[in-house]
């Protein structure tokens, strides 16, 4: 089952608890849609439609998946506005202080978080439909799916970035990367996936080459990757370092996703 509104409540915890205000600054806008009914009303009915579809009868399926996609066009809409509202305030925060600040590395974190649930909002609404074509063969299928299995995964990964940029500590780095399905290891299966998929003709040829890009996953590969283990004394500026290390690889994946 889908859990996006606890997913968003329990974002909206922790962004308050970070920024230490519940209502955070500035007072317009950003206060008046921080608590946005219409946001959580769609994330509540996201889940239900999704979920019906995830536990619905093959018979059900068109109707679901017609539910599904209009509960996810719905909330597409609603972060939408709101995506805009968090990227004005990060705006106005950063020209303020001159600076990237803790409120404002704190917004980007709602805001990756609101894309990484429409991401996978579609993801899951796209692959059901194209799962149930009796008419499409495996690989067309998984073909027709790279474009938002690839999107979800770069979003994921995105929010693990500005995640860690807004707390660079290694008990948040290693929350995201030292785990048995990390961010890299999600986007290279993609990538791999579509490297082989090009070459048997079933998706076209781009100005990013899939594979080439999937190996520049490698090191972010596993939970026991150097690369996705942060030592406990690691300094703040060295998990910075690290995370922008990932970030400049997830630039690539995202160059190709978009390509899609």
């Amino acid at each position: 089952m889908t859990n996006y509104l606890p997913r968003w409540e329990a974002a909206k915890t922790a962004f308050t608890n970070a920024t230490g205000v519940k209502k955070p600054a500035p007072a317009g806008a950003f206060k008046a849609f921080f608590n946005y009914t219409s946001l959580t009303g769609a994330l509540k009915d996201a889940d239900k439609a999704l979920t019906d579809m995830e536990r619905g009868k093959t018979a059900e399926m068109p109707k679901l998946i017609a539910a599904a996609e209009k509960s996810a066009a719905t909330l597409a809409k609603s972060i939408t506005t709101y995506i805009k509202v968090l990227e004005d305030s990060a705006k106005d925060e950063k020209a303020e202080n001159n600076a990237k600040t803790g409120l404002y590395r704190h917004l980007k974190v709602l805001t990756a978080e609101l894309k990484a649930i429409i991401a996978h909002a579609v993801q899951k609404v796209d692959a059901t439909r194209i799962s149930l074509n009796a008419e499409t063969g495996a690989k067309e299928k998984a073909a027709k799916m790279m474009k938002t299995s690839l999107a979800s995964c770069c979003a994921n990964a995105n929010l693990a970035i500005k995640t860690v940029q807004a707390t660079p500590t290694p008990e948040t780095f290693k929350k995201f990367f030292t785990v048995s399905d990390p961010p890299g290891r999600k986007i290279q299966v993609q990538l791999v996936a579509a490297r082989n998929q090009l070459a048997e003709g079933k998706l076209p040829n781009k100005n990013v080459d899939p594979g080439h890009v999937a190996d520049k996953f490698t090191p972010w590969q596993a939970s026991g990757s150097a690369n996705n283990n942060m030592v406990a004394t690691a300094t703040p500026a060295q998990v910075k370092t690290r995370i922008d290390q990932f970030k400049e690889v997830c630039k690539l994946a995202q160059m190709y996703s978009d390509s899609l």
